[in-house]
């Protein structure tokens, strides 16, 4: 018998080499069947799809059948020499391989889309097509053949014969002036004869005998886009059918169900209990900025997730990746070849209990775009406020007719005090107005276009959503080092949260070469109240608080990327990409006050047991008594952080080296990343003279009862002759402007950052593989500040470091079941620019201020992995991984040294060192429920236990800030294939994590286990017709914070059922 070929994995198919069809180039959802039994053709077979027979096979053990639409179906091919089932999930336009051992129950079936990028097939599993051209019945040698978007151009020999080995797919192939459509099947090796007669004969098939056996390549069979069975380091891997499956509707929601990864405030990813500067974050091979100046991490909220094609999550650091990727490298994918035509549409709606049509209390300044997150100016700072500013803090004024300079008279100083008060007066007491239902809405489309000589793919989608969250029977506290209560508030929040987004993708194929063009809007806005009532810690007086706060986080990318052959026989490949980007912070007009009791004239016990926060404070007066607005907390604050990014890489690989069972890839790179920041803030308030509590005074709680005009007629003390309050001239008889602004409020920074790598990947014998490479760095960092003692001159920090960073990679592949992965590498972790900045920035969670660190240093990271891998079968898997991290100088987040309420702030340090080590289990199984394999259980779980040791001055040892003591999910799934069910259940829990380490006799301050339980489920009515529920928070577990073993914050967002419908067109 023949020889055998061993794949790259060792892990072998079957063995055949038949005839083939040429596929029509209109056909559009196609599946192509092969059988076997005992190493021949199973001839007749029965094809059944859903329980349907298609037809059945011919004499080389094949069938070509259209499979017409989208979503799940179940494969039967029946025979005398046994027969298999089972099931798979394919989208319109999309093709199917199966490939069936029938005498050894087995099936391996291949889902991909008909056109793609030449970097995706390059990724695919290898078949081998052995093409025979005649003409005029006689072999024609020395014909070429040429196979577009593979790289690959060659001739016949002398009996006419040509061997290709590519990656599984369609390929439009030229042969002398004949253009046919070939299909290449992974793990198989196919035969077609093409006649090239003169009198322009179509092209015809051959049958050939079944002539010897060989061994192939396997390919993978869940369907997944990236195999993380076959990729060289430590990979999970959610693509469009488990994006779908969860329901989720952003990225950040998605990848909570990886082992190992756990999400703060629904935004930010952890990986093995380490988030912001240890995670790194690429969109289409693009290191993505932050757009939040409170967190390092990218909020992944940005991205829906019917943007994405398919997200990966790297746990080990190769040196291809960001030096930055201690905690592992999340890439997103996004869509640009379709499968098919695609025109759909989505709706859907949402119901919050205890929040959807209640009364909520809102933002006062409403503009015209507020519906759709965009202010119109309504809450922009007036341009006069900073030139009365200039003038009242210099003494001088600019005649703006004659440019003259003079000096400011009292007189004129306290007009423009007036005038400075009068502009930032209104919009401090909110509004109420019943929260609306959820809404959300989104549209896509998709075609494929082909040309004479390439294909053209659109893709484009567009998103909007509108919806409401709360924060309910809120409580917060502070503690004195001792663990006496400080603050003790109970307080509530509302979030009005529009997103609006779209992505336009267009990929071109042309010869040896895809091109790509993708942009990226993206638009998260939140507006948000919050009103507190209780106690605070430095008076122990009875307070009412509130905070308005409107936010727009914008990221804006274009992107173009290439990829190419670079030679005949495709061992040579180049990608590249250019991307400019913009990441947008705006916060226009934050407003925050304070009302205090003095003389303990209310006890803040009694206030908090009897205030109704849905109603406004005049309809409650009767509580209050004995309150003052505090003139130095009364602010309006204006922020606008804007990233300018510019990134460009390119890698080449390089097939060095291939004898069959033993191979080797040389890759090389490099990536240049320019980003500046702008970061301006402006903080305005009133001043009034300390003695004049009675300027001050009012039984309503309205801002509006003591910041007042006396334009309109208004009777007021301070409209009647001789009366004072309200806004005046003079801080002895009323409020005057102030700016608060500090210098180091704000502050601007530029990043250069550039790398190259190398790397080597060998494998031996199919056994061994071995990864060496390492990446070099260079990074500079320049923060300019101002310094807050003093005369508040400038600071600057600067990072400067150049960094070398080597990996180790070896994988055993023991067996076709077993496989063990190990890796050793360094990385590094920096301070980004907000962290090096002396400037202040709020935490929306515990609504704080956090400030930066100049000082900071740069954190060195060894890393070492080891994992092992069971296959129990094509769709069964489990893996036990464990990994460790030695760390030096990490940076972590710390409790502010001060007392009373000044302490509830936060800043970055350097601790000495820290260690990390943990385990990790993953397992999926499916089940079938009957023979048929129409109905199924899904199993998946996985979790993640994590322990770390952190060492640093003058405190005791304790676990690194961030990490959780585990992380665990639990997913059922059920399917009814043929009645169009499926019932998703997926459950959640982290363990305890310090969110900030205290410091100077402080403990620190924990997030507490929270159990989170979703049910999603999903009805394929039609083709064309989905509708879909998801049942969120279930359980309604509180989010816990605590301190000392006390609580520090603790709240309930209640649970959510959404309902939608998605319709193809």
């Amino acid at each position: 018998m023949g020889s055998c070929i061993t794949s790259r994995l060792a892990r072998c198919l079957l063995s055949l080499l038949t005839s083939s069809v040429i596929v029509p180039a209109q056909a559009a959802d196609e599946l192509l069947v092969y059988a076997f039994a005992n190493g021949e053709p199973a001839v007749g077979a029965e094809v059944l799809i859903g329980g349907q027979s298609v037809g059945t096979t011919t004499s080389d053990g094949s069938l070509l059948a259209d499979l017409g639409g989208s979503g799940a179906r179940v494969l039967s091919i029946q025979s005398e020499s046994g027969s298999v089932t089972q099931r798979f999930s394919a989208g319109a336009g999309q093709l199917v391989d199966a490939v069936a051992q029938l005498d050894q129950g087995a099936v391996f079936i291949d889902v991909y889309s008909q056109t793609e990028s030449i970097s995706e097939r390059k990724a695919a599993t290898e078949g081998t097509l052995v093409v025979n051209v005649e003409q005029g019945g006689a072999p024609a040698s020395a014909q070429s053949i040429y196979v577009a978007g593979s790289g690959a151009a060659l001739k016949t020999d002398s009996s006419g014969n040509a061997t290709l080995t590519l990656p599984r797919g369609r390929y439009r192939t030229q042969i002398a002036e004949k253009t046919v459509n070939l299909r290449v099947v992974g793990g198989l090796t196919r035969a077609v004869s093409v006649s090239i007669a003169e009198e322009g004969e179509t092209m015809q098939i051959a049958a050939p005998e079944i002539e010897e056996v060989f061994v192939v390549a396997s390919f993978d069979p869940a369907g997944l886009e990236v195999s993380e069975r076959d990729t060289a380091n430590i990979v999970d891997t959610i693509g469009v059918e488990l994006l779908t499956r969860f329901s989720d509707s952003d990225v950040a929601a998605s990848v909570v169900r990886v082992p190992g990864i756990s999400v703060q405030d629904d935004k930010y990813v952890f990986i093995r209990g380490l988030g912001g500067r240890y995670v790194s974050s690429t969109l289409n091979n693009a290191t993505m900025p932050s757009t939040n100046p409170s967190k390092r991490t990218v909020p992944l909220d940005l991205f829906p997730s019917n943007f994405v094609s398919q997200l990966d999550i790297k746990k080990t650091f190769l040196p291809y990746m960001p030096g930055e990727s201690t905690g592992g490298n999340l890439v997103i994918n996004t869509k640009t070849f379709p499968d098919d035509r695609v025109l759909g549409l989505s709706l859907q709606g949402g119901y919050t209990t205890d929040l959807t049509g209640d009364t909520v209390f809102v933002d006062p300044m409403d503009g015209d775009f507020d519906a759709i997150g965009w202010d119109d100016g309504t809450r922009n700072e007036d341009p006069a406020l900073s030139v009365i500013s200039d003038f009242l803090s210099s003494g001088t004024a600019i005649d703006s007719q004659t440019g003259e300079s003079f000096a400011l008279d009292d007189y004129t100083a306290g007009e423009l005090r007036r005038v400075g008060a009068i502009l930032i007066k209104d919009g401090f007491d909110p509004d109420f107005e019943s929260a609306t239902p959820d809404a959300k809405v989104g549209a896509t489309y998709g075609d494929l276009f082909l040309l004479d000589n390439s294909e053209l793919g659109v893709y484009a989608a567009v998103n909007y959503s509108n919806k409401w969250s709360k924060r309910e029977d809120g409580e917060r506290y502070t503690y004195e080092s001792q663990g006496e209560i400080a603050d003790n508030f109970l307080y509530r929040q509302y979030t009005n949260t529009i997103e609006a987004s779209g992505l336009l993708s267009v990929g071109w194929n042309v010869g040896d070469s895809t091109f790509e063009w993708n942009t990226v809007a993206s638009r998260v806005t939140e507006s948000q109240l919050e009103r507190s009532i209780g106690q605070e810690g430095d008076e122990f007086q009875a307070l009412m608080r509130q905070t308005i706060q409107w936010e727009e986080r914008q990221y804006l990318s274009t992107q173009v990327l290439g990829s190419h052959f670079l030679d005949d026989v495709g061992s040579l490949f180049l990608e590249w990409q250019a991307t400019v980007s913009q990441a947008d912070r705006y916060a226009p007009d934050r407003r925050e006050y304070d009302f205090t009791a003095t003389q303990s004239a209310t006890d803040p016990a009694g206030l908090k047991a009897a205030y109704d926060f849905q109603k406004a404070n005049d309809q409650q007066s009767s509580l209050f008594r004995g309150f003052i607005l505090e003139p130095g907390t009364i602010i309006r604050r204006y922020d606008e952080l804007v990233d300018d990014n510019f990134d460009v890489s390119a890698d080449i690989t390089w097939d060095v080296y291939d004898a069959g069972a033993s191979f080797g890839q040389l890759k090389a790179g490099f990536q240049l990343i320019y980003r500046e920041r702008d970061s301006d803030s402006a903080t305005y308030g009133f001043n009034v003279n300390q003695i004049r509590d009675d300027l001050l005074r009012t039984e309503n709680l309205l801002v509006s009862d003591v910041v007042y005009t006396c334009d309109g007629g208004n009777n007021r003390p301070g409209c009647q002759p001789g009366g004072e309050g309200g806004i005046s001239s003079s801080p002895n008889t009323g409020l005057v402007f102030v700016d608060k602004t500090l210098a180091s409020d704000s502050y601007d920074a530029e990043l250069e950052y550039n790398s190259a790598y190398v790397m080597y990947d060998h494998t031996f014998d199919s056994v061994w593989q071995v990864i060496l490479g390492g990446r070099y760095e260079t990074y500079e960092q320049t923060t300019n500040t101002f310094s807050l003692q003093g005369a508040q001159g400038a600071v600057q920090s600067v990072i400067d470091e150049d960094s070398f960073l080597p990996s180790l990679g070896v994988n055993w592949f023991i067996s076709e079941e077993h496989q063990l992965r190990f890796a050793v590498s360094q990385t590094v972790a920096r301070p980004d620019f907000k962290e090096a900045a002396n400037a202040t920035f709020y935490d929306n969670e515990f609504n704080f201020r956090v400030r930066g660190n100049p000082f900071l240093e740069i954190s060195d990271i060894i890393n070492a992995d080891l994992r092992w891998e069971w296959y129990l079968s094509e769709v069964d898997s489990l893996s036990v991984a464990l990994f460790y991290k030695d760390m030096d100088k990490p940076i972590e987040r710390v409790v502010q040294a001060a007392s009373g309420t000044a302490g509830n702030s936060r800043t970055f340090q350097n601790s000495d060192s820290a260690e990390l080590y943990g385990i990790e289990l993953d397992g999926r199984f499916e089940f079938a429920l009957g023979d048929d394999y129409d109905q199924t259980l899904f199993l998946s779980f996985n979790a993640a236990f994590i322990e770390s040791e952190v060492t640093a001055k003058n405190q005791d040892d304790r676990a690194l800030q961030g990490q959780p003591e585990y992380t665990a999910n639990l997913i059922f799934g059920y399917d009814n294939i043929g009645a169009g069910h499926q019932l998703t259940v997926l459950l959640n829990q982290n363990g305890q994590a310090i969110a900030d380490v205290g410091v100077s006799g402080q403990p620190d301050v924990f997030l507490e286990p929270r159990l989170d339980l979703n049910v999603v489920y999903r009805y394929e009515f039609s083709d064309s017709l989905t509708i879909r529920a998801k049942l969120e928070n279930l359980l309604d577990d509180e989010v816990e914070y605590s301190q000392g073993g006390q609580v520090f914050q603790i709240y309930n967002r209640g649970p959510t059922i959404q309902v939608g419908l998605d319709w193809q067109l």
